[in-house]
């Protein structure tokens, strides 16, 4: 009990004392505050850079994003369907046009281009018979023919005459007079048919009969083009020159069926393939000068010229397909890099412009510091085109007028400042 009595009176002379002295601070407190305020306070100013408001020349341009692609690409099909005999190149090598690249087994192509040639040889033979003619033995045949014709039909005659004399007087019977009457007959028929066959041998061939003989000859002569270019394509050659891109066969792999057996790319030359706006195409001109960012080097420029605009837009995507020409003699682009083509499309003199960067939004509109007297102003403006880093300036700052450009993102209207650096371009 008497352990709880004194802890008792130490916590009262404890906050007993705390009183006393949060009586006397006040006093000491209002001294320091007087002391302080007798002393006089530095205006602490951010430091920045400006740049003039000045005159330039500026550039409208259009930015626009696209593929490259080769300048032509060809994926070689067989013309004739075989097994792969040989592959002479590589991916990566660099053909010509003309130069040998597969080679298809041909042993049966060649007995076909001997066939054909051999069928060519009998049309041509049977031509040749029917326009010589017959030959001088087979006139003097057809004619001894006619001859023992005549002879036999004259005997026949006057056979057929007496007979007709004596069955008239009733002296032959029946049977006799049909029997000589046929002879007679017969040896007419046989009469006619060989003066008949000496007329057609000694006159020749009929027209039609040539006709259908030519026909044959050039129908045989046809067959033989064929045959002989088949076993010509057995050769697989480079259409064109460029790089071989694909090899898609090896040495005894079936090639035909329509599957191409290489990809060959010309390089020397690239397209840069764009699909712009509306609002972008009529502003492109065929032959306009434009200059290419690639993606992955963006900045490394290539020049090249507007080749080709499409008359109207994808009904799908409702852009319009523009292409980029660009040389590639060292052929840094590549098929199916990205890059962006920056075409200028307007240039305008004398405009006033400031660096971009110093330009920002302040409640919704375009604005700027303008350092007056060492103090930041905060100056809403109109901007206009921008370019290479600087915009135009249209409104709100006179020539000469020395905006922030570095450090603004630590000042806010009429700060004080310290500039630090003039004459920033950038």
């Amino acid at each position: 009990m008497k352990k709880w009595i004194i802890v008792g009176v130490v916590i009262i002379l404890v906050v007993t004392a705390g009183v006393l002295v949060t009586r006397r601070e006040p006093t000491l407190e209002q001294g320091s505050v007087q002391a302080v305020q007798e002393v006089p306070k530095e205006v602490r100013r951010q430091a920045v850079s400006v740049g003039p408001a000045g005159y330039r020349t500026m550039q409208e341009r259009l930015a626009l994003h696209g593929i490259i692609s080769a300048s032509a690409e060809v994926n070689i099909v067989p013309k004739v369907p075989g097994r792969v005999a040989k592959v002479m190149v590589e991916v990566g090598d660099q053909v010509s046009t003309g130069d040998v690249l597969v080679q298809l087994e041909a042993e049966e192509l060649a007995l076909q281009v001997k066939q054909a040639e051999a069928a060519l040889a009998s049309a041509k033979a049977a031509l040749a018979r029917l326009q010589a003619g017959a030959r001088p033995e087979e006139v003097e045949q057809a004619e001894a023919t006619v001859e023992q014709a005549r002879a036999g039909y004259e005997n026949a005659r006057l056979t057929y005459q007496r007979a007709a004399k004596l069955h008239e007087a009733g002296v032959m019977a029946g049977k006799d007079w049909d029997a000589i009457k046929a002879q007679y007959e017969v040896a007419q028929a046989q009469k006619l048919a060989a003066e008949k066959t000496l007329e057609l041998v000694r006159k020749g061939a009929r027209e039609e009969d040539l006709a259908t003989a030519k026909a044959g000859v050039a129908q045989a002569e046809a067959a033989v083009a064929l045959a002989r270019l088949s076993r010509e394509n057995a050769v697989i050659k480079a259409p064109i020159s460029g790089v071989v891109n694909q090899v898609n066969v090896q040495l005894g792999d079936m090639a035909g069926g329509g599957l191409p057996v290489l990809n060959v790319v010309d390089i020397s030359k690239v397209k840069l393939n764009l699909q712009v706006s509306e609002r972008e195409v009529i502003r492109l001109s065929r032959g306009q000068e434009v200059n290419v960012a690639l993606d992955v080097q963006p900045d490394v420029m290539a020049k090249g010229r507007v080749s080709s605009i499409a008359p109207a837009a994808d009904a799908r995507t409702g852009l319009f397909a523009a292409t980029v020409e660009l040389a590639n003699s060292e052929g840094n682009l590549k098929p199916g890099m990205y890059g962006t083509a920056h075409v200028v499309v307007k240039e305008i003199a004398d405009v006033m412009a400031i660096p971009e960067r110093a330009v920002f939004t302040a409640e919704g509109r375009p604005a700027v510091y303008v350092v007056q007297e060492e103090v930041a102003r905060l100056v809403p403006v109109e901007i206009g085109i921008k370019s290479d880093g600087f915009v135009e300036i249209r409104s709100g700052l006179d020539v000469g007028d020395e905006v922030i450009v570095r450090g603004r993102e630590f000042v806010t209207d009429k700060a004080p400042v310290r500039v630090v650096e003039r004459g920033i371009m950038e």
